[in-house]
């Protein structure tokens, strides 16, 4: 009995999540909203970058949304708790084909992981590596 007691909480049980979040320029990302996988709101960071949310254990998938801001999707592993992430100023690309604009979002893109080290050293992040996987994803498939 107590062992499905135990089974019964950990398949529907939530786990915490806290983090922060900034732009590329090292500066807070506020009234960013967060979003499960199937597009409803689970939360919303603070004043500061920060938020702290509640995360059914199925779901893995979130999706990091502001006003001015690309979209960041980002999968969870299990083992994550504490979110980092680094979100990317939405900008106008004149007189440029989609798939040029798609080339220069992947080159700031794939400077993430350096980023973050940056983020790290100043103090502003707790870790030296992101716990989240994180995919660019272009605007214009090939």
């Amino acid at each position: 009995m107590i062992s499905f007691f135990f089974c019964f909480f950990s398949v529907f049980g939530q786990r915490t999540l806290r983090g922060k979040t900034i732009d590329q320029f090292s500066e807070s990302a506020i009234g960013i909203t967060i979003f499960d996988k199937d597009t409803i709101k689970i939360g919303q960071t603070d004043l500061n970058g920060y938020f702290q949310i509640k995360l059914p254990k199925e779901t893995n998938k979130l999706i990091f949304a502001g006003v001015g801001y690309e979209w960041a999707v980002v999968t969870v592993p299990s083992e994550c708790e504490n979110l980092e992430i680094i979100l990317f100023l939405a900008s106008t690309y004149d007189f440029m084909s989609p798939r040029k604009v798609d080339r220069l979002r992947q080159k700031e893109f794939e400077k993430l992981t350096e980023l973050h080290y940056q983020a790290y050293k100043k103090g502003i992040f707790e870790t030296e590596k992101p716990c989240v996987i994180r995919k660019f994803e272009p605007n214009w498939p090939k």
